[in-house]
C-alpha cells in the first residue's frame, strides 16, 4: 500500500467535490437559470446531462477525500485531469468561434484552476 495522501492534496478533493456539487446540482435541477442569469445558450436536456456528469465527479471527490492513499484516488485525479483539460478546450474553442457571455471565463478560470491543482496532487503523490 501507498503512502498517506497529503493534507494538500485532500483539501483539492474536498474543494473540487463542492465546486462541482454547487454547480452539478445547478444544472442538473435548473440549466434554464445559468442562461437567464448569463446569456449562455442552453438546451435543457444538454444541461441536465452535464449536471448528473458533474455530479458524478463531485460524488468521486467526496470519494477521494476519504480515501487514504495514492492507490485508492489515482484513477479520480486522472480523470479529473482529462475532464478539466478536455473542458478548457472545448470552453476555450467555443469561445473563438460562437458568441458566447462574459461567464465564460468563470468556467475557463474554474477549469484551469483544477487543471493546475490536479496536475500538482499528480506529481506530488504519483510514487
Amino acid at each position: 500500500m501507498s503512502e498517506a495522501l497529503s493534507k494538500l492534496s485532500k483539501y483539492i478533493f474536498l474543494l473540487a467535490f463542492i465546486a462541482q456539487i454547487i454547480f452539478g446540482i445547478w444544472f442538473f435541477i435548473a440549466p434554464e437559470t445559468w442562461s437567464t442569469l448569463t446569456g449562455w445558450p442552453t438546451e435543457t436536456a444538454a444541461g441536465r446531462a452535464l449536471g448528473a456528469g458533474i455530479i458524478a465527479l463531485a460524488i468521486g471527490g467526496l470519494l477521494a477525500y476519504r480515501a487514504r492513499s495514492w492507490d485508492k484516488v489515482e484513477l479520480y485525479v486522472i480523470m479529473q485531469l482529462f475532464w478539466n483539460m478536455l473542458g478548457l478546450i472545448a470552453m476555450l474553442w467555443a469561445y473563438f468561434t460562437m458568441t458566447l457571455p462574459v461567464a465564460t471565463w468563470l468556467i475557463v478560470g474554474l477549469l484551469g484552476l483544477f487543471l493546475i491543482l490536479f496536475l500538482y496532487v499528480y506529481m506530488q503523490e504519483k510514487p
